[in-house]
């Protein structure tokens, strides 16, 4: 998948943009608060329906302006072109593809699949549990057709469940356990399966840049272990009784990082995080591409954040294999080794 053209009107700083992106790899130079990040920030707007700065629309829209709109036109890998639109105003949120209203964000996922790493993205090792399910179902969305609807059905389930809880009604309850079972398994097969293939992946790519330190994935369940789903979750009746929510099953499982038996983040430095999470994102590009043909955008914001530029470098090179577009931004590239396909961008107050 490529973006061929783009143009972005009122979004933050950015007043009327519009360029054409190298297939490979685009680099965003200029100032902090010059409008780098901004650029990626629509992208992801475009691919995602939302932003990765904030969940309400009001900062996204340029100041005394209503809306901000984000137009592209986009090839995916068999060539065949269309074009995709986002118009948000803090009331309203219309998106478009070939001249047709786009009612779930789930199908923007389909048009524009992309990737973001920014210098948050360490968070993925060092918070707790849910962000890593997440990495993990976000994964399967792309690669495993079925996998949404069968999530979808669980964590239906789950509400309804949890909303019997909190009314006192077990009997109520008990008539979700057949639901939640059926689609743990299913769930939690898949996300085996899938940290597997990302473990292959990530081992692979931390060996090609010279990262020492051996790293394993591990997936817990989500109850506790030599019992089915349907026991753990009849021994925690009266305890999920008392809290109101359901304590055991796959929306509790836990994908843990470790490297010599211990967790990642309590080891490892914040630069080599940044690497593992470079690894991690990556992996998943990889199964993307091979699991459903389909190749991903790779957004960077800061390729030198927690790195130096010995590691960026290799990140750097790496990546120019891949056969990815990639949009990266970064204060300086003079310091990188350019290749004769890259176009470099560079923001100055919000123009480009």
């Amino acid at each position: 998948m490529k973006i061929t053209h783009i143009r972005i009107q009122n979004l933050r700083i950015l007043q009327d943009i519009e360029f054409l992106p190298a297939a490979g790899l685009n680099v965003i130079t200029g100032d902090n608060g010059a409008g780098k990040t901004s650029i990626l920030e629509a992208i992801y707007l475009l691919g995602q329906g939302k932003s990765f700065r904030h969940t309400e629309a009001g900062p996204l829209i340029r100041k005394g302006k209503d809306s901000a709109l984000v137009v592209a036109d986009i090839q995916n890998d068999a060539g065949v072109k269309t074009r995709i639109g986002i118009q948000r105003s803090k009331r309203q949120f219309v998106a478009r593809h070939a001249g047709q209203d786009i009612a779930r964000r789930s199908e923007l996922f389909r048009l524009l699949p992309l990737l973001l790493i920014t210098p948050q993205s360490h968070e993925l090792i060092e918070r707790g549990p849910e962000l890593r399910r997440r990495f993990l179902d976000f994964g399967l969305f792309h690669v495993e057709q079925s996998y949404h609807q069968v999530s979808l059905s669980y964590h239906r389930a789950l509400k309804q469940r949890n909303s019997a809880l909190r009314s006192g009604d077990i009997r109520l309850a008990r008539s979700f356990n057949e639901q939640l079972i059926a689609n743990s398994s299913i769930i939690l097969q898949s996300r085996q399966l899938l940290s597997q293939a990302i473990e292959t992946y990530l081992v692979d790519f931390l060996s090609r840049i010279g990262f020492k330190d051996g790293i394993s994935l591990h997936l817990y369940q989500g109850w506790k272990g030599g019992m089915s789903l349907e026991e753990a979750l009849r021994r925690s009746e009266d305890q999920d009784l008392k809290r109101g929510f359901t304590s055991a099953g796959v929306h509790r499982s836990q994908l843990k990082i470790l490297t010599a038996g211990s967790p990642v983040d309590k080891v490892l430095s914040r630069g080599q995080q940044k690497l593992l999470v470079y690894g991690l994102v990556l992996a998943l590009c990889e199964l993307m591409k091979e699991k459903k043909a389909v190749t991903p955008l790779l957004l960077i914001d800061d390729i030198s954040a927690e790195l130096d530029t010995g590691n960026a470098q290799k990140v750097l090179d790496y990546l120019r294999n891949m056969d990815l577009q990639l949009f990266i931004t970064a204060l300086d590239f003079t310091r990188y080794e350019p290749t004769p396909d890259t176009k470099v961008f560079h923001v100055e107050h919000g123009k480009l």
